[in-house]
């Protein structure tokens, strides 16, 4: 069939170039998706930027070098451990990131001299490295930063280093590709050829596109190892610097990744003669196919079927159980480049898996030619895939398994898929034959791992009916225990209190609870103290009634009593009720009414206060807001006070006393308005006392202002290009027509003297 447009795809029709089905009889050449072009706007592109291609990629791997990159932070951030390729070093590469942090005023007025101090900063903080990479970035483009000569200052300062210049900002093409182009033709041209490398063997190699992810290249120096090959450089992975300067003395260039590292394997072919091998690394029949390639070239079949046979007998029958569970299972490829054609075949020969739809990053179109080619009929080709796509690729062909980067994996996930990492991989190495076991292993775990399915399946299932409505009337009971306190400032809610204080006390078979002769009565700064009464209490609520039926009979006047009609009220609502508001007067007339008349019943004598202990005052009834009845004698100092002042009252309301001084709030707040009235006054006064003082200190102070505001200024006009040469210019050219003017002949400089004694004695003497 011709090119597919997806229904998402609809609004932008131009995606229908980028995305191919494959049929039987179809001509590829034909039909091959459009690669390696601009991103059309609006299809938000998954693609990478073209410094990233460069740092990220291939630079950022190497393992002894310092990757300074010149702009933003964040551009150093997002190219810093999201790529997973050890060295044995310690990891040098994967510790440390270096930026010369670019600030917007960097952009106004240049940030060369900021990139050489961040250069020199670098290298006095790792005496021990002396080799680093500088990158330039979309904003030090933009703004015209020259980066060769300051590098070239750089070491001729230092002497014992050397810098590599990578010129690739992140607009400079199509996608990451670009900067794979940029690094591999300066590093050519600029660095292969001036170290010679050490050679140990008669059979010398350099492996191109391998980027140790997790320990790739471990598994290929095994081999080369085994079959007395030398390495000389590793581009890049676990590779160094001037390993990578002495790449011209190997004999044969073994290429993995084509699409990353094929243009230098192409440029060492054209200027030293040194042929080119492409090798496929992944999987049992193209790691057979590659070490026997290697071997052909030098003579030495013998040692290569020698290492293929050993590592088959170890891996193969290991290799064979994860196929007899992986084969018929449906997978999708969503990675950069090559490895869509490096793992198809792969997947499908080696464990009988079904590769039913590719999307390629930065992939160009002979890339798509060689999928294409290895691919089934009916398997969708996609480039530049963007989520929308994904979703409709996902509903059409249902895959078991999907191989992606972290950020599509993340999507992936959501969807409940199993999702293997095919960019920094799950449990790596996947390279070679222990490689191709690592991986099977990895997608037998993401299929068959419960996981997924757990998390897809809703195991609440028909209880869900149910269960929502009880947990809605738990979820009303827990908000009503929640409730902490009550303010029963109302004649109703203290009638409620004190009933139930009433009713709890009649269930109890004694002589009423009274306050224990050696037992003081609380001070009136222990009643200040107390905060909140807790009547949850029998027994101390009972306490509290007899006293305060003991303070209700001082009162000349009738009961308040409960009306008939108002029900008492149920446990489970006083237990809820945790504090008491007695700032009303009302409303605690009202409770100790009631509290006389239920202690009416009880036949004992009151306990009376003694005649020594002080009332509280009205002004500290006033303060307190709530008393903790916890326990029986903060009960006994409650009531007894409710009770005096209820006495005081004759139904009229409580007022403040002439003599009580005002809250302090409003003192607080007079003085302070007082205050704001006299502050013009006093600022005059003082500042007529000291206005000599205050004139010094203001001008310091506007001295120093200046001062700063002129360096300053004299700081950021240097930093302007060109503009302090003009003023050197300038200056020489004062001072030479000075010279001429006033110094060269005698009557000048008698002249010159004559103004000179003019000034002084106009300053000094005040002569005109």
């Amino acid at each position: 069939m011709p090119m597919k447009l997806f229904k998402c795809d609809e609004t932008i029709p131009e995606r229908e170039k980028h995305i191919y089905i494959k049929e039987k009889g179809e001509d590829t050449t034909q039909f091959l998706p459009s690669a390696h072009v601009e991103t059309i706007p609006g299809s938000l592109s998954e693609r990478g930027c073209s410094y990233c291609g460069a740092k990220l990629v291939i630079g950022g791997v190497l393992k002894d070098t310092i990757q300074l990159i010149h702009g933003p932070v964040g551009c150093a951030y997002d190219t810093w451990h999201t790529k997973r390729y050890p060295s044995d070093n310690g990891n040098f590469q994967l510790k440390y990131v270096w930026s010369s942090d670019m600030k917007e005023q960097h952009v106004v007025f240049g940030g060369e001299k900021l990139l050489k101090k961040a250069m020199l900063e670098a290298f006095a903080e790792f005496p021990d490295i002396k080799r680093m990479m500088v990158y330039t970035t979309c904003s030090t483009a933009l703004i015209g930063d020259d980066i060769k000569p300051v590098v070239k200052e750089v070491e001729k300062e230092l002497g014992d280093v050397d810098i590599f210049t990578v010129e690739c900002p992140g607009f400079a093409g199509v996608s990451q590709s670009k900067g794979h182009h940029v690094f591999n033709m300066g590093w050519m041209t600029d660095k292969v050829g001036t170290y010679e490398p050490e050679i140990t063997s008669p059979y010398t190699i350099n492996v191109i596109g391998d980027y140790n992810i997790q320990g790739d290249t471990f598994v290929m120096e095994k081999y080369m190892e085994k079959m007395g090959v030398q390495i000389i450089a590793h581009f890049t992975g676990n590779g160094t610097y001037d390993s990578l300067r002495g790449m011209h003395r190997a004999q044969l260039n073994v290429t993995n990744c084509a699409r990353s590292a094929g243009y230098i394997a192409n440029e060492l072919k054209k200027k030293y003669g040194i042929p080119r091998i492409d090798v496929d690394t992944w999987g049992f029949d193209y790691a057979k196919e590659g070490l026997r390639k290697i071997g052909a070239f030098f003579g030495i079949e013998d040692r290569a079927e020698a290492v293929i046979a050993e590592e088959v007998a170890k891996y193969e029958s290991k290799l064979e159980w994860y196929k007899e569970r992986l084969t018929g299972k449906k997978v999708c490829i969503w990675t950069g480049g090559p490895r869509l054609w490096h793992w198809t075949k792969a997947l499908e020969d080696d464990l009988g898996m079904h590769v039913v739809a590719m999307s390629s990053k930065f992939g160009h179109q002979e890339d798509f030619e060689k999928v294409i080619a290895r691919g089934e009929e009916g398997t969708i080709y996609i480039d530049d895939g963007n989520e929308l796509e994904f979703f409709e690729v996902l509903e059409m062909v249902k895959p078991d398994l999907v191989l992606t980067g972290p950020r599509v994996g993340a999507l992936v996930k959501k969807l409940h898929l199993p999702y293997v990492n095919g960019h920094g991989y799950h449990n790596g190495p996947y390279m070679g034959f222990e490689g191709a076991v690592n991986m099977a292993r990895d997608m037998y775990n993401a299929i068959y791992s419960p996981l997924m399915k757990l998390a897809k399946d809703d195991i609440r299932g028909e209880q869900i009916k149910t269960v929502i409505p009880e947990e809605k009337r738990k979820f009303k009971e827990s908000k009503v225990q929640q409730s902490k306190s009550v303010d029963i400032t109302s004649t109703e809610a203290m009638s409620t209190a004190v009933n139930y204080a009433a009713v709890e006390s009649s269930k109890v078979d004694t002589q009423p609870l009274l306050i224990p002769d050696n037992q003081p009565l609380p001070q009136d700064n222990e009643v200040q103290q107390s905060k909140s009464i807790d009547i949850t209490s029998t027994e101390a609520m009972s306490t509290a009634v007899n006293y305060a039926a003991v303070e209700s009979s001082k009162v000349d006047t009738q009961p308040l009593l409960i009306p008939d009609n108002q029900p008492l009220p149920q446990d489970n609502e006083v237990q809820q009720s945790k504090s008491i508001d007695i700032t009303s007067t009302e409303a605690m007339s009202t409770a100790v009414n009631y509290a006389a008349v239920e202690s009416s019943k009880v036949d004992t004598q009151p306990l009376l206060i003694p005649d020594n202990q002080p009332l509280p005052q009205d002004n500290e009834v006033q303060q307190s807001k709530s008393i903790d009845i916890t326990s029986t004698e903060a009960m006994s100092t409650a009531v007894n006070y409710a009770a005096v002042e209820s006495s005081k009252v004759d139904t009229q309301p409580l007022l403040i006393p002439d003599n009580q001084p005002l809250p302090q709030r409003p003192q607080i707040g007079g003085k302070f308005s007082a205050f704001l009235e006299q502050l013009p006054k006093y600022l005059g006064s003082f500042s007529t006392e000291y206005q000599l003082p205050i004139i010094c200190f203001a001008t310091i102070i506007t001295a120093t202002i200046a001062v700063k505001i002129i360096l300053a200024v004299l700081d950021v006009i240097n930093e302007i290009p060109q503009l302090n040469l003009v003023f050197e210019l300038t200056g020489i050219g004062y001072l030479i027509w000075f010279v001429f003017r006033y110094l060269f002949k005698a009557s000048t400089r008698q002249e010159l003297a004559a103004q000179i004694s003019f000034i002084q004695k106009e300053i000094v003497h005040g002569q005109d």
